[in-house]
């Protein structure tokens, strides 16, 4: 029988320690190849389906409805990426039209999880009064049909007229009476603007109670609304988007095939969740139904032009509850 030493026991020690190091590093070998794997099916995967391309689509066709003038840069390319976890994180730059020049204004967030209930997106603006949360008034009540009025400010107005002539500008209103997409473009014809975007009438207080409204007296503003942009389309996989940039007369048929047509879609291939969560699209059904049943009607505008061309709608009657938004250095095309 050997003897035991100390020499021998160190030996089997080390021995030990070898093998059981070795073992640990293959183990982690192992494991780092099969999360390389992992995470390669993964991300062939996400780039096979298009997945950010069709998340960036929907939170843009959600900014389009919910927010006046806001827009990515048109072209711009999209960051994304995919985590281990399956959170997809896309952000790509937001814009203004002031005059006829984009003016970057932040960036939009996007982090969407592989439950929607975590999902979230959101503007990162770069400055806080950046975000422009206009008010737009009803003319009338939906249901009684009394008369509304609005907050006039008389110091847009005053603004308006000591702001240098080299300048364009940003400027919501709201109208004294509800209308058509068309009466509206009609109204505005006679001045040098360009229509961006119009909040929309979409069966509130009729077929649903919006879920938060507000007013002073006899005004009624809705917080959350929707609103007639442009609009912007898509390929079936998501590859190539087309978008129309103005409202005017010549495109806007098409502007409301768009927006109905996009609807139909998320509401036949998109959960509830994913609509209401992810893109923070409330009552999304009752909106398309109402649109597809009725007449499109507006009741106020968001428009852009030289400031003195803006001041010249103080002379019309239908013009109420004016605010002013962003400025920049005259970028306007001279006719």
């Amino acid at each position: 029988m050997a003897e035991w030493n100390k020499e021998k026991e160190k030996k089997i020690l080390f021995k030990y320690r070898f093998t059981l190091t070795v073992r640990v590093i293959r183990v982690l070998l192992a494991c780092l190849f099969l999360f390389w794997v992992y995470m390669l099916v993964v991300t062939i995967s996400y780039d096979a389906l298009h997945l950010d391309k069709k998340h960036a689509f929907y939170s843009k066709l959600a900014m389009d409805w919910t927010t006046p003038n806001l827009y990515e840069e048109f072209g711009e390319v999209t960051q994304s990426e995919i985590t281990p976890f399956l959170t997809q994180k896309i952000s790509f730059p937001v814009s203004r039209m002031v005059g006829k020049e984009p003016k970057v204004v932040g960036e939009m967030e996007i982090k969407k999880t592989f439950l929607n209930m975590f999902s979230r997106s959101s503007v990162d603006f770069y400055q806080n009064n950046q975000d422009n949360n206009y008010r737009f008034f009803l003319p009338e009540h939906p249901k009684t049909g009394e008369s509304l009025g609005a907050e006039d400010n008389d110091r847009v107005w005053k603004l308006l007229e000591k702001i240098h002539e080299g300048t364009v500008a940003e400027l919501s209103f709201s109208t004294s009476g509800f209308m058509s997409p068309e009466e509206l473009l009609e109204l505005l014809a006679p001045y040098d603007v360009d229509l961006l975007w119009a909040p929309l009438y979409t069966g509130e207080f009729k077929e649903f109670e919006p879920s938060s409204y507000g007013g002073g007296g006899s005004d009624l503003s809705i917080h959350y609304i929707f609103g007639l942009s442009g609009g912007r389309e898509i390929s079936d996989d998501y590859m190539s988007e087309g978008k129309i940039q103005y409202l005017n007369t010549e495109l806007l048929a098409d502007s409301k095939k768009m927006m109905l047509a996009n609807m139909k879609n998320l509401l036949e291939e998109e959960s509830k969740s994913y609509i209401e969560t992810f893109l923070g699209l409330h009552k999304l059904e009752e909106r398309y139904l109402y649109l597809k049943d009725n007449e499109f009607t507006v009741y106020g505008a968001v428009v852009t032009g030289p400031v003195k061309e803006l001041l010249k709608l103080q002379e019309v009657e239908e013009i109420r509850g004016a605010q002013l938004g962003e400025m920049d250095y005259w970028n306007w095309e001279e006719e």
